[in-house]
């Protein structure tokens, strides 16, 4: 008891309450496997939050089989990804949250624990790596570094898999907007970057297995005329120009992409490209 006042003292929570949130819908294939990714964790303090959005076939007689370790199970129609977490969030009662969809998985059983031991009282982003899957040239790769706010000028440099959220913070910066349905998640921490009211830490840890080809790998151009948006409201004249006047060049890649990520040319390149960051 001595030494955990002495951690407390020191800004740390040894143990802090982790709500798992799961949004799903017709997952009956995957919500087994994902939700035993989480229960298997060594780090025992956590609840699942599983936001099913009115599925018609077993999702939800699957996901009673770990009443156990559910803290909520709310099955009901949902506006939306965004929407079925916002719901996910406020029924979240661990100090922290963190996100494994149906069909996402932990990079091991140890990520919880490695991730936990120290985070400081201060901390209210903890964001690591992935490690992708599903890569259309087979060429896989660990994605993740620290980033600021210049980093999402153009891209998406966090992947929603590899985030823990202090729960307090979404008082603080406001959920997901669902109006945005690809990238509700990169627009959220731009603002999170942003308004300088949240302190966040980058942790050099494989936290999830990331499947490559979601829905925003198949709607390129729409997430891209997502960031247009949010590039128009939060970033510098001149950053929010230079987007827009990339917009074709970015459709030609993503045609290329498409067209040729099949060839062994291309297939080169890729491996080329990600030769330092290959999955193991």
């Amino acid at each position: 008891m001595a030494k955990r006042n002495v951690i407390a003292q020191m800004g740390f929570n040894m143990q802090p309450l982790i709500s798992i949130i799961t949004v799903v819908f017709n997952g009956e294939l995957l919500i087994a496997d994902t939700l035993h990714s989480a229960i298997n964790q060594s780090y025992k303090n956590i609840e699942l939050v599983i936001i099913d959005g009115g599925s018609t076939d077993h999702t939800v007689n699957i996901a009673n089989r770990f009443s156990a370790n559910i803290g909520t199970l709310l099955s009901e129609k949902d506006n939306g990804i965004y929407d079925a977490m916002n719901k996910g969030i406020k029924a979240a009662k661990g100090e922290w949250v963190y996100f494994l969809n149906a069909g996402d998985s932990f990079f091991d059983s140890k990520v919880l624990s490695d991730i936990f031991v120290n985070v400081p009282a201060e901390i209210d982003l903890v964001y690591g790596k992935v490690q992708t899957v599903n890569e259309p040239t087979g060429i896989n790769y660990i994605n993740g570094k620290p980033v600021l706010l210049k980093d999402f000028y153009r891209e998406y440099p966090i992947c929603h898999q590899a985030a823990f959220f202090r729960k307090r913070t979404f008082d603080i910066i406001g959920l997901y907007d669902d109006s945005y349905k690809l990238v509700a998640d990169s627009e959220w921490f731009v603002r999170f970057f942003k308004s300088g009211k949240g302190k966040a830490l980058f942790v050099d840890r494989i936290v999830a297995y990331y499947d490559i080809q979601g829905a925003s790998y198949y709607k390129r151009m729409l997430s891209q005329r997502e960031l247009l948006r949010y590039s128009n409201q939060y970033f510098p004249f001149l950053i929010a120009l230079s987007n827009r006047l990339l917009y074709p060049l970015i459709y030609i890649k993503v045609w290329v992409i498409r067209s040729f990520q099949h060839t062994s040319w291309f297939k080169q390149y890729r491996e080329w490209k990600f030769k330092n960051r290959k999955a193991i």
